[in-house]
C-alpha cells in the first residue's frame, strides 16, 4: 500500500514537472511560429516597388493578413505524422493584426528609414561635407540680396516724397513729362491769371514748361465783366476738386516728410528744398476759399457791386509762392523704364526667355499635386511662386530676391540620403530614366516646387535660380563705376528733370536690379546650355550691356548664354542647383511627394490598383493557440489537483517589420 501511493505520488510529480516544461516549450513554439509567419507574411513585399526603387513595404490588399498569418502557423502547428504523440501541437484559437504602421505614418518616418537603409551602405558623411562645401558659396546670395533689400528701402522712402510731388505738379502746375514730352492739363490749381501772363507770376523758371503752361492760363479774373460767366464757373469747380486733391496729397507729404526727416544727410539740399516747398503748400487753403466764394457769387446775376467784390477777394489769390523746381527738364526726359520692357514679356513666364526650344518641352502633368501630403493632412504652407516676385517689382517696384538660397545649417545625413535617392531613382530636367514610364518627367522638380505639370515645375525652379542669380549680379554690375554711370544718366531721362536727386537713385537702383535680373536670365539660359556660369561674378563677367536690357526676347538671351564656356567637372551647373533646393526643402514634405511619384509610376506602368499609402512597413500580431493537456489530463494527477484540465492556451504579442 505504502509503494503504491509513493508510486502514485512520484508519478503525478513527474508529470507535473514534465507538462510544466511542455508548457513552457509550448510558449516558446507559440512565439517562434507567430514570429516566422509573420515574417512569412513579409515575404511577400511588392515586388516591383522593390524592382525599381529598392524599397521592401507590403500591399495591405487581397486575403486580409491574419488569415495568411493563421495558415503559415497552421502548417507547424499540426502533427508530423498522425497517430502520433505530438507534445507540440496546438490548434490557432486566435490570430489578429493589432497595429498596422503605413508608409506615410508619423510623417512618412517608415519611407525615410527604408531609404537610410539602402543609401546608407553606398553614401558616406565625407561626400556630406564636400557637398556642404560646395554649396557653401551659393548661400551668399542671400546676404547679397538682404544688402540690396535694405538699400532699395532706404531710397524708397525719400524717392516717395518725390512721387508726391510729382502728383502735386500735376494738379498745381498742370505740368507732366512723359516719353520725352511735357505736356499740360487743361484744368489745374494755377490755371487763373491775377496778373500779367508772365513766369515770375507763376512760380515757373524753366522757359519750356512756361510755354506749355500759358496755354492754358485763363485771365477772367482781370476781366469779370467781359467774361463768359457760365464757362468759367464750370472751371471754378473743377478746380476745387483739384485743390482738394492737392491740399489732401501736401497733408500726406508734409506726414511722410516727418517720418523720413533728416535720416538721409546724402540728401540735405533736396530736404531744404521739400520743407520750404510743404510751407509754400499752406497758400491752398486760402485760394481754396476764394474759389468757393466766387462760385457763391458767380451763381447770382453778376451787378456792378459784384464785380468790385471779386477784384476784391481775386487780389489774395497766390499762384507765386508754391515753385517747383523744374531743373533738367528740357533734358530728355521721360525715357522709356528697362521695368517696362521686362514687364511687357515677364507675362509669358521663363521658359519662353531662356529656352531655346519651349516646344519640345514635356507636357505631362497630373490631375493634383502633393496627394500623399493631403491625405495625411501634412501639406503645410505651399511652396513659394518666386516668378510672382518678378511680378511684384514690374508692378509695385517692390525688390524681393532674399530667402531663395535658404540655409543648410541643420541638414544632416537623413537628408543627404533622402537627396541622394531622388538623384538615383527619380527624373529630372536634365536626366532620363529609360525602362520605366514616368507620370511627370521633370520629377527632381516636382519634389521641389510641388506643381502638377512638368512646365509648372520646370519654370518655378528656373524663377529660384534667378532670384540667386540676381543678387550676384547685382553686386558685380554695381562695383563697375561705369555700369552705375549709365544707370544713373537713364534714370534721370525716366524721371524727366534732376532736379529730384532722391528720385533718380532710387530709379537707378531700380535700373541696376533690372539690369541684374536680364543678366540672371542669360545665366539660367547658359546653366541650361551646360556653360561654365560662375557663381561668383566680377563686373567683366557681366555679358548684358545696358542697351541690351531692353532686347528681351529669347533668341536674344539664349544667343548671349552661349558666350559662357563649357562647363567642366568644378562647375555649378543645373543639377547643383535642385540639389541645393531639395536640401532646403522639409524633410516630410520631400517623403510626401516622393510617394506620389512612385504611385503615379506605379500606376502608369500597368499597376492600376496600386497605393503606396496603403502599403506596410510592420505590424503588431496578437495570437492565442491552444494546446492540449497530455500529463495534467491523466485520471491520477487529475484526482491529485481536484479538477480535470484538458487545455491550455498561450498568448503572444509580436511586432515584425522590415529592417
Amino acid at each position: 500500500m505504502f509503494l503504491s501511493l509513493s508510486g502514485i505520488l512520484i508519478i503525478a510529480l513527474l508529470g507535473t514537472l514534465v507538462e510544466t516544461a511542455r508548457y513552457t516549450a509550448c510558449g516558446n513554439h507559440t512565439a517562434r511560429t507567430i514570429r516566422t509567419s509573420a515574417e512569412a507574411l513579409l515575404t511577400e513585399y511588392s515586388r516591383p516597388l522593390y524592382d525599381h526603387y529598392g524599397l521592401f513595404f507590403l500591399e495591405d490588399t487581397g486575403i486580409p493578413f491574419e488569415k495568411v498569418i493563421a495558415g503559415y502557423a497552421s502548417d507547424t502547428m499540426e502533427s508530423a505524422r498522425a497517430g502520433t504523440m505530438d507534445f507540440l501541437k496546438g490548434e490557432i484559437h486566435q490570430v489578429s493584426v493589432a497595429d498596422k504602421t503605413y508608409v506615410g505614418d508619423q510623417e512618412a518616418a517608415p519611407l525615410q528609414q527604408e531609404i537610410r537603409g539602402l543609401m546608407g551602405r553606398r553614401i558616406t558623411g565625407d561626400q556630406l561635407k564636400k557637398w556642404l562645401k560646395r554649396s557653401s558659396d551659393a548661400g551668399d546670395s542671400d546676404k547679397k540680396a538682404e544688402e540690396i533689400e535694405e538699400t532699395v528701402e532706404n531710397q524708397r522712402e525719400m524717392a516717395e516724397l518725390d512721387k508726391q510731388l510729382l502728383k502735386l505738379m500735376k494738379w498745381i502746375d498742370g505740368i507732366t513729362v512723359s516719353n520725352g514730352k511735357i505736356s499740360c492739363a487743361g484744368e489745374f490749381v494755377k490755371m487763373f491769371a491775377v496778373k500779367e501772363k508772365k513766369s515770375q507770376y507763376f512760380g515757373v523758371n524753366e522757359s519750356a514748361v512756361w510755354k506749355k503752361m500759358k496755354e492754358h492760363l485763363d485771365d477772367s479774373p482781370r476781366h469779370w465783366r467781359q467774361m463768359d460767366r457760365k464757362s468759367f464757373l464750370a472751371k471754378i469747380k473743377k478746380v476745387i476738386k483739384l485743390t482738394d486733391q492737392a491740399i489732401k496729397e501736401a497733408g500726406q507729404l508734409e506726414r511722410a516728410y516727418n517720418r523720413c526727416r533728416g535720416k538721409n544727410r546724402e540728401f540735405a539740399d533736396h530736404d531744404k528744398k521739400m520743407q520750404q516747398l510743404i510751407r509754400q503748400m499752406s497758400v491752398l487753403q486760402g485760394n481754396r476759399h476764394i474759389l468757393t466764394e466766387t462760385e457763391k457769387l458767380l451763381k447770382e446775376p453778376l451787378k456792378e457791386e459784384g464785380a468790385d467784390l471779386l477784384d476784391q477777394l481775386w487780389k489774395d489769390y497766390d499762384t507765386e509762392s508754391i515753385c517747383f523746381d523744374y531743373t533738367g527738364v528740357e533734358e530728355q526726359g521721360g525715357a522709356d523704364h528697362p521695368l517696362e520692357a521686362l514687364s511687357t514679356v515677364w507675362g509669358d513666364g521663363i521658359l519662353n526667355l531662356v529656352i531655346r526650344d519651349p516646344k519640345k518641352l514635356s507636357g505631362a502633368s497630373v490631375a493634383k499635386a502633393d496627394e500623399s501630403a493631403m491625405l495625411y493632412r501634412e501639406q503645410g504652407e505651399t511652396d513659394e511662386d518666386y516668378g510672382e516676385r518678378i511680378s511684384e517689382l514690374t508692378e509695385k517696384e517692390k525688390v524681393s530676391l532674399s530667402g531663395a538660397a535658404g540655409d543648410l545649417a541643420e541638414y544632416g545625413m537623413n537628408h543627404f540620403f533622402l537627396d541622394r535617392y531622388i538623384q538615383d531613382k527619380f527624373s529630372s530636367y536634365e536626366k532620363t530614366v529609360s525602362g520605366w514610364k514616368r507620370a511627370l518627367k521633370y520629377q527632381w522638380e516636382y519634389i521641389v516646387a510641388g506643381r502638377s505639370s512638368d512646365k509648372k515645375n520646370l519654370e518655378a525652379v528656373l524663377n529660384r535660380i534667378l532670384m540667386i542669380r540676381t543678387p550676384v549680379n547685382f553686386a558685380a554690375i554695381y562695383k563697375d563705376a561705369a555700369k552705375k554711370q549709365q544707370a544713373y544718366a537713364a534714370a534721370a531721362a525716366v524721371v524727366g528733370f534732376t532736379g529730384m536727386e532722391p528720385l533718380i537713385r532710387f530709379t537707378q537702383t531700380m535700373i541696376l536690379v533690372v539690369w541684374s535680373i536680364v543678366e540672371a536670365l542669360v545665366d539660367v539660359a547658359g546653366i541650361l546650355q551646360g556653360r561654365d556660369v560662375p557663381l561668383l561674378k566680377k563686373s567683366a563677367q557681366i555679358l548684358t550691356s545696358f542697351p541690351q536690357i531692353f532686347q528681351l526676347t529669347g533668341k536674344a538671351i539664349t544667343k548671349r548664354a552661349g558666350r559662357f564656356a563649357a562647363a567642366g567637372k568644378k562647375s555649378f551647373g543645373y543639377k547643383d542647383y535642385l540639389l541645393l533646393f531639395l536640401g532646403m526643402k522639409e524633410r516630410k514634405k520631400k517623403l510626401y511627394r516622393v510617394m506620389d511619384l512612385i504611385q503615379w509610376d506605379m500606376n502608369k506602368n500597368g499597376y492600376e490598383g496600386f497605393r503606396l499609402d496603403r502599403c506596410v512597413f510592420s505590424i503588431k500580431v496578437s495570437a492565442s493557440i491552444v494546446f492540449p493537456a497530455r500529463f495534467f489530463h491523466m485520471p491520477v494527477i487529475g484526482a491529485m489537483l481536484g479538477r480535470d484540465i484538458r487545455d491550455y492556451s498561450y498568448a503572444c504579442e509580436i511586432e515584425k517589420g522590415y529592417l
